[in-house]
């Protein structure tokens, strides 16, 4: 069989389309290397494509533009010239194309909360994304909660739509060798002890609340701790990014910008609670990551997050900085409760992997 693939994400460092889409097909290229998979890509010289060198059932396929609305043609194109069976599309793709077709939609977001996106990424997405979930064979998604939400938003049969839980690549674990792992971090300026934060510095994800929470536990109980926050700047309007910089303990929160795959696990398993009051998510793979390296988690009760979690951490609402900060508290200061969220955490996160997710996608090419 050809798979097409539209992986253009896979070249966005640091956010987690292009965490989905790279831990995806090297899962499918190892699971099924009797199929034939060809990759249309914007990149041609980027080093993350050296992984698939040696391997026989993988073509790259340069599209030369980057341009979303040139790709999406120069890509219909390529479909045809390739002869492809099944071309798999984050979101949106080629109006025509050759193959069943299969969108990946992680969630709505832009849809129910609109204010967190640019004027052109909602438009853009509101007009295209509902388009193709009716056109496509099958709508793949990361949660039940976007499959019911995709069904009820677009009146897509719930049939027609599949879940593919993420899953926590490998290199996520329990660091083993904390000197050296506490001595890369603080290069970042991550100094223990520390609260963590993972993600894109976007408005949804709620960093203002985070911040007022952290300025409560700091100020009722003088503890030590800083806040490291990770992530590369994405919508985070200049009315929070004040309110966040006003803080009376702002020599105590850590902005470290992005940072590599690589040094995530020292991070996460460094930290005494990753605290992650997104607003709305159709996953939430930071959570997973977290309890993958034996961190205590903190997290929000909306969305899909209690689907992924479960008992395995402490869900608060994410409006309230009085329960994030409780719940931060409990964690820091009872050790038998860290270390028993540790441990259910590390439970939990066995459960989701990538390749049960390249597992559920090759049924849907079948």
């Amino acid at each position: 069989m050809r798979i097409g693939i539209d992986f253009h994400l896979a070249e966005r460092e640091g956010t987690g389309n292009c965490t989905y889409m790279r831990n995806l097909v090297e899962s499918l290229v190892r699971l099924a290397p009797e199929n034939e998979f060809y990759l249309y890509i914007t990149e041609p010289d980027n080093p993350y494509y050296r992984i698939f060198a040696d391997k026989k059932s993988v073509t790259l396929r340069y599209i030369g533009a980057k341009s979303p609305v040139a790709r999406i043609f120069l890509m219909a194109m390529k479909t045809f010239e390739d002869n492809i069976d099944v071309l798999h599309v984050n979101y949106y793709g080629p109006p025509i194309h050759k193959g069943r077709l299969i969108v990946t939609i992680h969630d709505l977001s832009y849809h129910h909360i609109p204010e967190c996106f640019s004027t052109f990424e909602r438009v853009k997405d509101e007009l295209l994304i509902p388009v193709f979930a009716r056109k496509a064979d099958w709508v793949l998604t990361v949660s039940e909660y976007s499959r019911r939400d995709i069904a009820d938003s677009y009146q897509i049969p719930m049939e027609k739509i599949a879940v593919g839980y993420n899953g926590a690549n490998p290199i996520f674990k329990p660091v083993s060798d904390k000197e050296r792992a506490a001595a890369m971090i603080g290069g970042y300026g991550a100094t223990m002890p520390y609260i963590l934060y993972i993600g894109r510095l976007n408005r949804r994800k709620n960093l203002h609340v985070l911040v007022e929470a952290f300025n409560r536990i700091k100020s009722e109980k003088s503890i030590p701790h800083r806040l490291v926050i990770v992530g590369k700047k994405d919508f985070l309007p200049r009315e929070e990014l004040t309110l966040i910089s006003s803080s009376p303990f702002k020599t105590d929160i850590i902005f470290t910008g992005y940072v590599k795959d690589e040094h995530l696990p020292m991070l996460y398993s460094l930290a005494d609670v990753f605290v992650y009051p997104s607003l709305f998510e159709g996953f939430g793979l930071p959570c997973l990551e977290a309890m993958s390296c034996g961190c205590p988690v903190v997290t929000s009760n909306t969305t899909s997050l209690p689907e992924v979690v479960g008992d395995a951490g402490i869900l608060i609402d994410p409006t309230s900085a009085t329960e994030i900060a409780g719940a931060m508290l409990d964690i820091i200061l009872d050790p038998q409760k860290s270390s028993m969220f540790k441990e259910k955490g590390l439970i939990r996160a066995a459960e989701f992997t990538w390749d049960k997710t390249a597992m559920k996608f090759l049924e849907l090419c079948a």
